[in-house]
């Protein structure tokens, strides 16, 4: 029960991020070229009817180096989940799936909320799901099955709704509410 309030108190500060202004600011070296995302951006018209090309690339911005109300963003997030990993091979094997990963999430969440198919419930589903896996040194596994829901739900082959926080691992409220 405290997960999902904590996730719909998430959902209700970032949505009262999207009125905010856009923030105008030098690309990082660390995000993947915004070229990517301008070209991902075009393709979707029913997106630029809605979102200016400069607020698409500022929530990529926000997804990728975090913002006031959410200061940890996909850069952190992803190089501390390789902090533990010792075997190189298996380090640049991760790194290689969570920057594929972060920017097929990134381009579509950063999205006008009324058509992006990933929203911020499902990246904290996921997000939580992977740092649980890196704690339990199940990583790999957790991650290649993060990248099969992008990957499905991208390709309508599931539902958004299939992705819920008991997907990965069963939600530790309930299993106290067992208890």
């Amino acid at each position: 029960m405290k997960v999902r309030v904590l996730m719909y108190l998430m959902c209700g500060l970032l949505w009262g991020c999207s009125t905010g202004e856009v923030r105008r600011s030098a690309w990082s070296e660390d995000m993947p070229a915004q070229a990517g995302f301008a070209e991902h951006y075009q393709r979707d018209r029913q997106n630029a009817e809605l979102q200016s090309l400069q607020e698409y690339l500022t929530w990529v911005e926000r997804f990728y180096r975090g913002w006031d109300l959410y200061p940890t963003g996909w850069i952190d997030i992803s190089r501390d989940l390789t902090t533990k990993l010792t075997d190189p091979s298996l380090k640049n094997q991760t790194r290689t799936k969570l920057a594929r990963l972060g920017a097929a999430i990134a381009a579509e969440w950063a999205k006008d909320n009324t058509v992006r198919r990933i929203t911020t419930r499902h990246i904290g589903i996921w997000g939580e799901a992977l740092r649980k896996s890196a704690e339990r040194a199940e990583l790999p596994s957790t991650l290649d099955r993060v990248l099969d829901d992008v990957d499905n739900l991208l390709n309508s082959r599931i539902a958004a709704d299939v992705i819920t926080e008991n997907r990965f691992y069963i939600v530790d409220d309930v299993l106290n509410e067992i208890h």
